[in-house]
């Protein structure tokens, strides 16, 4: 009796010491909410060049929900001295962005938007683009950050900053007293007629990440404590290694106080969340568990001569269309029927298939009959896939 009461005891001390360690590794710190915490999308050219692609990216960007999204320029195929057929181009263009709905845009003009069919800024075109988007380089701030919007070609000179511009760029961000600055353009910054005067101007005003696009791939490198970052939406691209940055992509950039990070995302790896239905994934998974046996060992019937007998249900809740097939290693199986017919089964019903197997006596196999049961599958989507289920047929002549 005193024995079982300090088991008793034990066990209670037990229990009690086990809560209090499931409690104490549940006791997690909600982490401390950061008043500016946001995450914005930059996306790079598009030009026309894949335009269900393209689509495709404004409809992934809309699904992040990102406070707005930022294209480094060359949005329109552009190149051409007819001011009203680059005007139909923007037409459209907004069409494709417009799905972003309640996500506000930013566009930063490219060569492509303000180059005429010279292959020269144009300021009708400019002007073309301010009458669309507004001012043809501009600046905003948006919780802790300071954005800045900057031409890399314009009427004042090409593949550069201008003067003028130049002059407000400095201005605009000695003033600004925010944690993190950053610049928007088309061209690479480092690759610029004053790439070096304007990469001086960022190290010395605090600009910490730089977007631009032109090259049609990714990149990123770090100078002098500025992360400089190349992006492409829907280009074509110059190769087709991705070793390289030749991919098409969005970036998720994420700021969380005084941190910064930046998500390389693959175009069309973001999906709705209707993607997959409960409905196809069970229905699948129940056939992977319950379609037939794997291995199934034959009756013989006579020397050299054996039946496989399949038994088949369909647990899922659609009605499914079986296809056999039976084929062995070397070929010395002989099949009856050698054409099967192939079999309908109603959801939540079974059945059975019976295959002769049969082989010469000359010709003993070293192979197990194997069938294949395949299974047309359409999901809620509409796509077709095959499901495949293998049952090998095991033999009283196997070593």
């Amino acid at each position: 009796m005193f024995a079982e009461l300090r088991c008793a005891k034990l066990a209670s001390k037990l229990t009690a010491l086990m809560l209090a360690t499931v409690v104490t590794a549940h006791a997690v710190e909600l982490p401390e909410q950061e008043q500016d915490e946001f995450h914005f999308v930059v996306l790079g050219d598009s030009q026309f060049h894949d335009l269900p692609k393209f689509n495709r990216v404004i409809d992934q960007a809309r699904l992040l929900q990102p406070a707005f999204v930022i294209q480094v320029g060359d949005l329109i195929r552009g190149y051409s001295n007819d001011i009203d057929a680059v005007a139909l181009e923007w037409v459209r263009f907004k069409k494709q962005v417009a799905p972003l709905g309640n996500v506000t845009y930013f566009p930063v003009p490219g060569n492509h938007d303000v180059y005429n069919g010279e292959r020269r800024v144009d300021k009708r075109l400019e002007d073309l683009y301010e009458a669309n988007w507004g001012p043809i380089f501009h600046a905003f701030d948006y919780k802790n950050v300071q954005f800045t919007l900057l031409n890399s070609d314009s009427t004042e000179g090409e593949n550069q900053i201008g003067p003028e511009q130049f002059a407000w760029l400095d201005a605009t961000l000695r003033e600004s007293n925010a944690d993190h600055k950053m610049a928007f353009v088309h061209k690479p910054p480092l690759l610029m007629e004053n790439a070096d005067a304007l990469h001086k101007l960022f190290v010395q005003r605090g600009v910490s990440h730089v977007f631009y696009g032109h090259f049609h791939h990714y990149h990123y490198q770090e100078k002098d404590g500025v992360h400089y970052s190349m992006t492409n939406a829907a280009a074509n691209m110059g190769t087709e290694r991705r070793e390289v940055g030749s991919f098409h992509q969005l970036l998720q950039v994420s700021v969380r106080g005084d941190d910064v990070t930046v998500a390389v995302i693959d175009a069309d790896s973001i999906n709705r969340r209707d993607i997959v239905s409960a409905t196809d994934n069970s229905d699948l998974f129940v056939l992977l568990r319950s379609l037939a046996p794997r291995d199934i060992e034959m009756q013989e019937m006579s020397e050299g001569a054996y039946r496989l007998t399949i038994p088949v249900q369909n647990p899922g809740t659609r009605n499914i269309h079986l296809l056999v097939t039976c084929t062995s290693d070397d070929n010395r199986w002989q099949f009856n029927p050698l054409r099967i017919a192939p079999l309908n089964l109603d959801a939540g019903g079974t059945s059975s298939m019976q295959i002769d197997a049969t082989f010469a006596l000359d010709r003993q196999p070293e192979s197990n009959p194997v069938c294949t049961i395949r299974v047309p599958y359409q999901t809620s989507q509409g796509q077709w896939i095959d499901y495949n289920h293998s049952v090998t047929g095991s033999w009283r002549g196997q070593e």
